[in-house]
């Protein structure tokens, strides 16, 4: 009985002295978790926890003392103390950071404290987790990223693994191999690299760089920065002009995409055009070559730029053979721009296997010799061409083809004195076949738009279709023939030159 008068004395009074105690502490804390202190709520607290106390001592026995030396009582209803502990600890000013930092709170409490998943992420990497990426775990030029516990590698093309230690097992046919011109395999895990005519390979087995003053399929450093300035007029143009329909996004963006289509009337010199193309800065193209009649003084075909003694064009521009000179680094051929020159042809190569009575358009390429070597400037510069393989993926990777000539603007008007350009896509050749009433060889492929009113014809016969890959211009076609100009469902059709690459190689090389 003395007992349980006892026990309820101390249910009294202990458990209104503990509730002080804690109200007290928790006033401090509120500032920092939002919620006030209740007494009848603390209150309630001491009072299960003295009678823990009381039951304990009752299964001890009746003889049993409830009560515990001070030290014991003290360690039980202490709390863990600051690291800052001190005479005046109590009084500095709340700082929820500081809290957590001295008293070492969870990730939850910490996101509750600053309130922002980011901010708390950020401040437990640093200053409960530490920086993971410290001792630079990662290799290759990989980047590291700090995470709970652990890092992240962010590896760079080529390598894989936790800390980029792995590299990627190379194919030709997974990003080129990392080459950036031609890829040859070697096996199934190894590829080699090599360059264009004019480019010699760097130590990384990857990289090409020019070895000569005006390697092939690279514009000149002055025709590059006039042309990045005009990039840069027309940005500043189509942010004002977008809203309205602006057709300024087609010109900004002529690398990646086309509002134009290209297909050209299948009859020689009177259909080969560029319609709703765009004009050439001079020196965007300088591997166009135009093929004037001496007589009329008429451009009838394009050509490109082999080397300083080859031009590549259509075969059946020679079909009907008449006085003819090439000319060079010209853009607007109505007036002197005192960068062209004019070179006379010295031998007509047609394919062998190029009949015109059987097809006229089969196996349409040809090789012009000329008399002397062409000079290269920053307006003159030849296209690269590349191997078969190499050539034909190009040509199907979904980038963007560039064609250009000084064809008639429309159909049956005038040709264009200013050398015109238009992008154009591959088309599927199961498309390519389907769209045609002619038969699609497999010398020949499709490319350009299905229902665009805003059509591009081919450009000149012989023209370059080029694409562009690594900052390099690569020639992947010959523009060839088509059915009408503007007309819906129809593309262009173009000379595949993958398909005689090793012809053109053995007849330059003569």
């Amino acid at each position: 009985m003395l007992l349980l008068t006892n026990a309820n004395i101390l249910l009294h009074f202990g458990a209104a002295h503990c509730s002080r105690y804690y109200i007290s502490h928790f006033q401090h804390l509120s500032k920092s978790y939002f919620f006030p202190p209740k007494k009848d709520i603390m209150i309630k607290i001491c009072q299960v926890f003295l009678i823990l106390i009381v039951a304990e001592a009752n299964n001890r026995g009746c003889e049993a003392s409830i009560f515990v030396s001070s030290k014991s009582a003290q360690s039980v209803l202490s709390r863990t103390r600051r690291y800052n502990t001190g005479l005046f600890e109590e009084l500095k000013p709340g700082n929820l950071e500081r809290e957590c930092l001295e008293e070492r709170c969870t990730f939850e409490e910490a996101r509750e404290i600053f309130e922002d998943k980011d901010k708390a992420l950020d401040f437990w990497y640093r200053h409960v987790d530490g920086d993971q990426c410290q001792s630079s775990p990662c290799h290759n030029g990989g980047s590291c990223k700090d995470d709970i516990a652990s890092y992240i590698c962010w590896c760079p093309t080529g390598y894989q693994g936790k800390n980029c230690e792995l590299e990627n097992i190379r194919r030709c046919n997974l990003d080129n191999g990392g080459c950036m011109h031609f890829c040859t395999t070697v096996s199934q895990t190894q590829v080699n690299c090599s360059c264009a005519v004019g480019y010699k390979l760097e130590e990384d087995g990857k990289t090409c760089t020019s070895k000569v003053p005006f390697p092939c399929g690279r514009l000149g450093e002055s025709v590059s920065k006039r042309l990045n300035a005009n990039v840069r007029t027309l940005i500043d143009e189509e942010e004002v002009s977008l809203s309205n329909n602006s057709l300024t996004f087609e010109l900004l963006n002529s690398t990646n995409s086309s509002l134009l289509q290209t297909t050209s009337e299948p009859q020689v010199n009177e259909d080969d055009r560029i319609v709703g193309g765009t004009s050439c800065a001079h020196g965007e193209i300088p591997w166009q070559v135009a093929i004037i009649n001496k007589d009329s003084g008429e451009c009838f075909c394009g050509g490109s730029i082999v080397n300083e003694n080859w031009i590549v064009t259509a075969a059946h521009c020679f079909v009907k053979r008449v006085p003819t000179e090439i000319a060079v680094g010209e853009t607007d051929l109505s007036k002197k721009e005192g960068t062209e020159s004019r070179y006379d042809i010295q031998q007509v190569f047609l394919h062998p296997r190029y009949n015109y009575t059987k097809s006229r358009y089969n196996n349409d390429i040809a090789l012009l010799r000329l008399k002397k070597p062409i000079l290269f400037t920053e307006f003159v510069v030849p296209i690269c061409l590349g191997p078969k393989d190499f050539t034909e993926n190009l040509m199907q990777s979904g980038y963007m083809a560039q064609v250009s000539g000084w064809g008639r603007l429309i159909q049956g008007g005038r040709q264009s004195s200013v050398l015109q350009k238009v992008e154009v896509p591959y088309v599927d050749r199961l498309a390519c076949k389907v769209s045609s009433n002619e038969e699609i060889l497999n010398t020949m492929f499709c490319a350009g738009f299905v229902d665009e009113r805003k059509d591009a014809c081919q450009g000149d016969s012989g023209g370059p279709h080029t694409t562009k890959y690594k900052d390099t211009h690569f020639l992947t076609g010959i523009v060839s023939w088509g059915e009408g100009c503007a007309v819906h469902g129809k593309y262009g059709i173009y000379t595949r030159v993958s398909r005689f690459y090793n012809w053109i190689s053995s007849t330059t090389n003569k």
